[in-house]
């Protein structure tokens, strides 16, 4: 059974996210749609798409009660305290990790607009803040590529969802929010809208434009130059400075021995330099 059958559809007066609606349906992004609650955003879209509706679509919720991460991992969340969003986006399988990194940097820098600190990435799918009175991870992305392999003209797209703390995190160690870092608080619905808003407007440009994309990406790294740990598939670990981004968006590891080596997926924890 999948999640859309969960929904319980906001009723609150007028449009909590008004001006993420306009952006979404200005930019060809939306329509958009907000619900209280749900399991999963992404799963919502994924499942559509899988009932036959490849088109675009943005899906925001208060709280998902089955949230994911990488590797299955959940994403715990109260309601209200986060931005939870899934974005479909129409794209052939050579095309996906093309909308996925435009919707990190795209999250990136909305982030980056309301905050005191600076919000970074880190590879492969995360925000975080290395500076200020709250250092951690910010936030999150994930991704799904869906097709219909037996059309002629197959159907794809690709559903990627993202977490981003708003409301300040006491129970998550290692985690920080948009308003520990020094966005001044106007109310939960408001300070996700506006988030979201410039999210999808961040997005657009970067679709519309995505030769600049990577370069972003790697100008706002946390994880390049820095001495890292690798958990690859198959419990092989690697060691080494982290040295640059391949045009696919893979990680290049200059490993120990000194050799290089191109992670294309892996856990990588950042290691304190000696003292």
């Amino acid at each position: 059974m999948v999640s859309r059958m969960s929904h319980k559809v906001a009723t609150s007066a007028g449009d909590p996210f008004a001006a993420s609606s306009r952006v979404a349906n200005a930019t060809g992004l939306g329509p958009l749609r907000h619900v209280e609650v749900t399991g999963s955003t992404n799963v919502d879209l994924v499942a559509e798409a899988r009932d036959g509706n490849f088109g675009p679509a943005v899906l925001v919720a208060d709280h998902q009660s089955a949230g994911r991460g990488r590797l299955g991992r959940e994403w715990d969340d109260d309601p209200g305290n986060a931005l939870l969003v899934s974005i479909r986006v129409p794209a052939a399988r050579s095309g996906v990790g093309g909308v996925v990194a435009a919707v990190g940097a795209a999250a990136r820098l909305a982030a980056d607009q309301l905050t005191t600190s600076t919000v970074l990435t880190k590879w492969p799918n995360d925000l975080v803040v290395e500076d200020g009175a709250a250092p951690g991870k910010l936030g999150g992305v994930l991704a799904e590529y869906v097709a219909e392999p037996y059309e002629c003209v197959p159907n794809e797209c690709v559903v990627v969802g993202v977490g981003i703390n708003v409301t300040a995190i006491e129970r998550q160690p290692g985690a920080t929010s948009m308003v520990q870092c020094g966005m001044v608080p106007r109310g939960s619905l408001a300070d996700r809208d506006l988030l979201l808003s410039g999210l999808l407007s961040a997005l657009a440009q970067r679709l519309a434009n995505p030769g600049s994309v990577l370069e972003e990406l790697r100008t706002s790294s946390a994880t390049l130059g820095t001495r890292v740990r690798v958990e690859l598939p198959g419990n092989r670990i690697v060691l080494g400075e982290a040295v640059g981004l391949s045009d696919e968006g893979h990680l290049v590891l200059r490993c120990d021995d000194e050799t290089s080596l191109t992670i294309t997926a892996g856990d990588v924890i950042h290691l304190r330099p000696a003292t």
